[in-house]
């Protein structure tokens, strides 16, 4: 006679947890790590074709840095501000 086994939901759950694929690193964030060991080698050694490679392959968090280090952040009007506003562009 065979015998029933039954489990809740939530320990088949942690049960599954271990077979489950791990997750996969987004491939930009391995492109930036390397690029940052790339450039602490860079500038530990003295040699200047490492360091000219640097400047024309920069990491992007930095790049990015500074391309958006200009902006501000523009504050919302109230409404009677954007109303005066509008009337005062109209006259």
């Amino acid at each position: 006679m065979p015998q029933v086994v039954t489990v809740s939901a939530t320990t088949a759950a942690y049960a599954m947890e271990a077979t489950k694929p791990p997750q996969r690193v987004p491939r930009s964030t391995l492109i930036e790590e390397q690029l940052q060991v790339f450039a602490e080698r860079a500038a530990k050694s003295d040699d200047f074709r490492l360091r000219a490679l640097l400047t024309v392959v920069q990491p992007p968090a930095l790049s990015l840095h500074f391309l958006t280090a200009g902006q501000t952040k523009h504050e919302q009007a109230t409404l009677k501000e954007a109303l005066a506003a509008y009337l005062g562009s109209a006259s």
